[in-house]
This record gives structure tokens, C-alpha cells and sequence, in this order.
């Protein structure tokens, strides 16, 4: 710290120090005050999650290049940046600075609170994982990890821009070049690698944003872990959040077979590098971030619920809000969309791609080209449902995890134009400050206002703008129950639209993600404050898990399954299995409606509601029919003809109980049904006809 005057004992006279505790200190290493060497410090930092928390060490720390701000990793934790001196010049900190400190934080001897947290990577197995700022500016900040991934963050939004496999066990860190684009990464296997940042090195890679919304579309369509285990998702991993305001959506889950390394601690590192037979993977990652990052989250909750030792001790919500925050912009930076980390769900077509694609006279405003609104959906409702208030009453904090409201001025000039001198930037914020009008929400708002004045595919930005203005209560669960109808319908009509365009593999993705929104209606899990799901989830578990009110959201789910269980049959697919499932789960949605003028409800079915009006008989038998069709395609695409007539028969059953009439599809897959049967043992006749006229043969010889 200092003047940059050549005086090496000068320079040297600060230095940055942390250990076993919360705090990091800067120390004047020439004040002797005293015995003890807490004489010596100038400042504190603290992360303010971390306030009561002893369990956690310093294991990395490293200063910007401005010496206005520090970078701090904690074992046990996440990364942090603070303010070296919050009031000093945007030049940076000096020895003046330095001398005069005696603010408000210095009289009352507390520590400064970080500018900004970053993290969704673990950092538990191993000690002293380093963090370093990289980039000409200290554009970005990285890290290594447990999973043996080097992570690369983007300071300005906290949003993952690099995600690398850079060690067979764990990676402990980086070290940037400090002026070329070059870096290595060190861990525990037997060699460091050297990383150069560079542009697709082939020319036949399109890296524009309208490049990878194409590629997007040619990306393998693989099943959601929702929609392989509907019932059993949540089997054998309890979920027991000790703050009842946070909720645990389906989506949040991960696969049953977990990474050594989550079970029996540092041994696991080892062990899963010894017992795997695939060959270890070194290079880009990104692909598999969200799947990281969905299963460190879930790692870090389950810790919670079982009284683990805690991976992240700042809490599961403040990761939470980064997860979402770095899934969203993955969503973003996949299709090509415009995004801001203050509202990171509210997604928006870039100008320029809308305006090219108008020349070139293809229309962007159908479910299939770029642009289309329910690609704006989030990818999983967790990043978008508990931030907004529409639908959570009191919203959980969302988007970038700025401490705004206490360092506005800092974070003005940290983000401002790196291409005005430090001196004419501070005249510009004094400027700035003396106007009418809040600085920081000039700056940082006007992506917000063009992203308000379109179109959302869920509801107008510009009434979520309002209710985000607004200091009354925009929440009713009336209002969370038609977004959540609305948003559902989206996703199948553009199922719809991508099947009848021979994208099947397109469909399945859409009906997969809207059955991941219907999840939230129709599975148990910790709800937290989306109040329009608590007694929906009562009176579900009441009736063995059952709907047992006829409503537009189950009959979109029933339909999606239908839809889906039929991608499952197309060629590009081809999944027989599934598609038996999804067949399945229909008709088992509908049980409770089947009987004409009641409604099964209470534990297994076992009760009977009265009075039911004959409309919901006979649009559940409609879809009853249909379900069995499907249940029938299936099965006779699995050559299993007997069960196949028997569904065709059913379908048949069900149409002719409404007075409706049969479909030309069911009597000919029913007449195909019974072809392929009559063929089939006709085979099998001659088969054994033949083996027992061979044995018979063998006995005369």
C-alpha cells in the first residue's frame, strides 16, 4: 500500500494478514504498541454471514491491483471482497489514507463488511485454496475447488464465466500470468497445468451469441432428474432446512449415487480417482456446470437437515442466490440472451440478433427461432420462483450479491469506465452525487428498463416492474397460481409447436421443463415463503398424493405427459421405457376422477366426494382414453402385443362410457395390436412344433 515512490521499506510496511478465525487484518508491522500484536492493526474485515462463526480460516487473500480492494478465501466458505478503505480516492488508498483512518469503523473498532460475496464451488477438503484476481482490470476472480474444477468468476456480476477440470482429485488454485492470458492450476495429482484464454481455436465454431443459441438446438435433449423419479426423487436424502422462509424445490435434487468425496470426507478425493474406470477428464467443463452447482447446493442442504459439519457456513441462502444467479446466466450465455445480474430471470432477446434476423426476412416471433418467449423461461423454477414476489411472499434477496446500500460510491467507481482515469472518475461521481437522481440506480437500471419494456413470457415486465416499485403487496395466491397455469401452458404449447416442426428432441425438452414447473404443485417439499403451495401440499398429502380437484393445471400435466410419452416414441428418441412411464403417471393422475359423479379422495382412495358435476367425468374419461392409447403405442413398440390390445381396449372402453366416438388411430393400432399377437404365437407355435418334432426323432434314432 502506498505511494508508488521506489521505497521498498515503505512499501513493505503493510501487509495483509488472516489465520484460524473470521477476520483478516491489515497490520502496520512499524507500531509497536504493545505486547500484543493486535496493537498492530490498522482495519479488520469480516464477512457479515460470518459475524458469530468460529469454525472457519482464512486460506487465500490477494489485493487488486488499484489497492482498493481485497480478495478473501475462506476455508469452509466462500470468497469475499472488501473495501480496503471505503472513503479513500478512486486513485486508491494512501499513506494518508492510511494515517487519518479514524472513521466511524476505527472508533468503534468494527471490522469493514465485504463489498461483494462469490461463490457456488465447496472448498473443505483441502487447506489453503487460493483466490487471485485476473485480468488486465481484475475483471475476474479464481479459484480452485474440491471437485478438482478451477472456477473463474466475473467480479463485476459474480456470474461463473470459466469453468475448467484442472485436477484428477482437487484443485487448490490459480495463479494468473499478471499481463499475458496465460494460467496455471495446481492440485493434488502429480502435475500443474498451464491454461492459455483464447477464442475457439476452430474456425468452424460459431461463438456469437446467435451461434450458440444454433448449437443449442443440436445439443442431445437428456431427461430431468424430476422427470425420471417423479414419486421417489427425494428418497433416502433428507431435506430439513432449519430456516423454515427458505424453500427446497424439486429441481434442487440430485441423483441418488453420490461422489465419494460427500460421503467419507478427504478419503473420498482419493478413492474416487482409484475405484473409477473412466479416464480422467482435463480441459473445459462448462456443460457440466449446473450440474455442479445443483450438487454442491443440494450437499451443503442436506449438511443442514442431518447436522453435518456445514461446507458453506455463511448459510444456504446467500448460496442460493449465487447458484441462481450463475445458473441463469449459463441459461443466458447458452441461448444468446440479453441478462442483468440485478433480476438475472428476467431474460430478453439481444436488439441487434432481432434486427438481423428481420433482414435477412425470417420471423422471430414464433416458439422455434431465437427470441421466442419460452426460451425467457428459467430453465429451473428454483432460479426464478423464490426471488420473485409474484409468487413468494416476502421474496427471498435476489441477483447479485452487492452490498449496495453501504458502499454506493465504491461500487460506482469500481464499475465505472476503465478508460477514465481514476482521478476524472471521482469528479464524475461528485457530479453524479449532486444530481436528483440515485446514482448507482442510473448506472446499473438501464438494462432493467429496456428488459421492463418487453414482453415476458410469464407476464408483462411491465407490471413486475410496478409491483418491484411498489410498496404495497403485490402477492396473492390467486395471482401465483394463474403465473404458474400460464407459464405451464407456454411450455407445452411450444412443445407443440417443436413437435409438429419434427424437432422432437426440442418437444421433450419443453414438456420435460414444464413438468418441472408442475413439480412445485405436486410434489412435498420445504415450501418456504410460496404461501400458495402450503395448503395445495396439505391437502395432496391428505389424499395419498393425489390431485382430487379437477383443474386446469392437472389437465395441462396429464396432457404434457401424453405428448411426451409420444416424443419418447420417435426414432430420434426412441425410448419405449419412458414412454411407458409418462402413459402410467397420466392414468394414475386421473384415478380419482374415473367414476361417474364422485371423486376419490382420502388415504388410498378409499373415500368417495359426491356431487361431482358430469363435465369432469367426462373430460377425465376423454383423457383416460387417450392415456390408454398411449400406454398402448408403447407397449406395442416394446412387442409386448397382449398388454398392447388390452390398452386399445381399454381406450376403446373409455370413450364409448362419454358417448364419444372411438378414434380411427385406436381401431387401427388396435387391429395391429391383435395382428402382431396372432403372429406372434403363430411363431412360437412353430417353434416348439419344430423342437419337439426334433426331440421326438432323436428318441426313434
Amino acid at each position: 500500500l502506498g505511494e508508488d515512490n521506489g521505497d521498498y521499506q515503505l512499501q513493505s510496511a503493510y501487509v495483509f494478514a488472516g489465520g484460524t478465525g473470521v477476520d483478516v487484518a491489515l497490520y502496520d508491522l512499524r507500531m509497536t504498541g504493545g505486547p500484543s500484536s493486535g496493537n498492530q492493526a490498522v482495519q479488520r474485515y469480516r464477512p457479515q454471514a460470518l459475524q458469530n462463526k468460529s469454525s472457519v480460516a482464512v486460506s487465500g487473500i490477494d489485493l487488486s491491483r488499484n489497492k482498493r480492494e481485497l480478495l478473501v478465501s475462506y476455508e469452509s466458505d466462500q470468497i469475499y471482497t472488501f473495501p480496503i478503505f471505503p472513503n479513500a480516492s478512486a486513485a486508491g488508498p494512501s499513506l494518508l489514507d492510511i494515517d487519518s483512518n479514524d472513521g466511524a469503523d476505527k472508533k468503534s473498532n468494527e471490522p469493514i463488511p465485504e463489498l461483494c460475496s462469490y461463490g457456488g464451488h465447496l472448498n473443505r477438503m483441502t487447506f489453503l485454496k487460493q483466490a487471485k484476481y485476473a485480468g488486465p482490470n481484475d475483471e475476474y476472480i479464481c479459484t480452485g475447488s474440491d471437485s478438482g474444477h478451477a472456477w473463474i468468476y466475473e467480479k463485476d456480476s459474480g456470474a461463473v464465466v470459466s469453468f475448467l477440470k484442472a485436477d484428477n482429485h482437487t484443485c487448490n488454485g490459480i495463479v494468473p500470468h499478471p499481463s499475458l492470458p496465460y494460467f496455471i492450476t495446481y492440485g493434488i495429482d502429480s502435475t500443474a497445468k498451464l491454461w492459455r484464454a483464447t477464442s475457439p481455436v476452430d474456425n468452424e465454431v460459431d461463438d456469437t451469441d446467435l451461434g450458440r443459441f444454433k448449437y443449442s438446438r443440436e445439443v442431445e435433449y437428456e431427461k430431468s432428474i424430476v422427470l425420471r423419479k417423479w414419486r421417489d426423487a427425494r428418497r433416502g436424502k433428507p431435506i430439513d432446512l432449519e430456516d423454515e422462509e427458505i424453500s427446497f424445490l424439486p429441481d434442487e435434487i440430485t441423483d441418488d449415487d453420490d461422489d465419494l468425496d460427500d460421503e467419507i470426507g478427504m478419503m473420498g478425493i482419493f478413492l474416487r480417482h482409484r475405484y473409477t474406470n473412466a479416464l480422467p477428464y482435463i480441459g473445459n467443463n462448462l456443460m457440466n456446470l449446473n450440474s455442479r452447482l445443483k450438487k454442491n447446493y443440494f450437499t451443503c442442504c442436506r449438511s443442514v437437515g442431518m447436522d453435518e459439519v456445514e461446507p458453506v457456513k455463511s448459510g444456504i441462502a446467500s448460496l442460493r442466490r449465487r447458484v441462481a444467479l450463475m445458473k441463469s446466466r449459463y441459461q443466458a450465455d447458452r441461448l444468446g440472451l440479453e441478462w442483468n445480474s440485478r433480476t438475472p430471470w428476467l431474460m430478453k432477446p439481444r436488439d441487434s440478433i432481432l434486427e438481423q434476423l428481420q433482414k435477412e426476412r425470417k420471423d422471430p416471433t414464433d416458439m422455434i427461432s431465437y427470441g421466442a418467449a419460452v426460451d425467457l423461461i428459467p430453465d429451473d423454477p428454483s432460479c426464478w420462483i423464490p426471488f420473485e414476489r409474484l409468487m413468494t411472499n416476502p421474496p427471498e434477496m435476489g441477483g447479485s450479491p452487492f452490498n449496495v446500500k453501504r458502499y454506493e460510491r465504491f461500487i460506482l467507481e469500481s464499475c465505472a469506465d476503465d478508460s477514465i482515469t481514476p482521478v476524472a472518475r471521482a469528479n464524475q461521481i461528485d457530479v453524479f452525487e449532486e444530481g436528483t437522481e440515485s446514482s448507482l440506480e442510473v448506472t446499473v437500471d438501464s438494462l432493467d428498463a429496456k428488459c421492463a419494456s418487453q414482453k415476458h413470457s410469464i407476464q408483462s415486465n411491465e407490471m413486475l416492474a410496478k409491483s418491484s416499485e411498489s410498496d404495497g403487496q403485490s402477492y396473492s395466491h390467486t395471482q401465483a397460481w394463474d403465473i404458474l397455469y400460464q407459464t405451464v401452458t407456454l411450455l407445452k404449447e411450444a412443445g407443440n409447436e417443436a413437435l409438429k416442426s419434427s424437432q422432437p428432441a426440442l418437444a421433450a425438452q419443453r414438456y420435460d421443463k414444464a413438468i418441472n414447473y408442475c413439480s412445485i404443485a405436486y410434489l412435498n417439499f420445504p415450501v418456504g415463503n410460496s404461501l400458495f403451495l402450503a395448503e395445495h401440499q396439505y391437502v395432496i398429502s391428505k389424499n395419498s398424493g393425489f390431485e382430487c380437484r379437477w383443474n386446469p393445471l392437472l389437465k395441462q400435466l396429464i396432457m404434457i405427459r401424453l405428448n411426451l410419452s409420444m416424443c419418447f416414441l420417435k426414432e430420434e428418441l426412441k425410448d419405449t421405457k419412458e414412454a411407458l412411464s409418462q402413459a402410467n403417471l397420466a392414468l394414475r393422475a386421473l384415478r380419482p376422477f374415473t367414476e361417474k359423479g364422485v371423486v376419490l379422495t382420502g388415504k388410498k382412495l378409499s373415500k368417495k366426494r359426491k356431487d361431482e358435476p358430469y363435465e369432469t367425468f367426462k373430460e377425465a374419461k376423454t383423457l383416460q382414453a387417450k392415456a390408454y392409447f398411449r400406454l398402448g403405442s408403447a407397449q406395442l413398440a416394446a412387442t409386448d402385443f397382449e398388454e398392447a390390445v388390452r390398452s386399445f381396449d381399454r381406450s376403446a372402453r373409455c370413450s364409448k362410457e362419454v358417448d364419444a366416438q372411438v378414434e380411427d388411430a385406436v381401431v387401427r393400432k388396435l387391429n395391429e395390436a391383435k395382428r402382431r399377437r396372432k403372429e406372434k404365437k403363430e411363431k412360437e407355435r412353430k417353434k416348439f412344433k419344430l423342437m419337439f418334432s426334433s426331440q421326438s426323432q432323436g428318441d426313434e434314432d
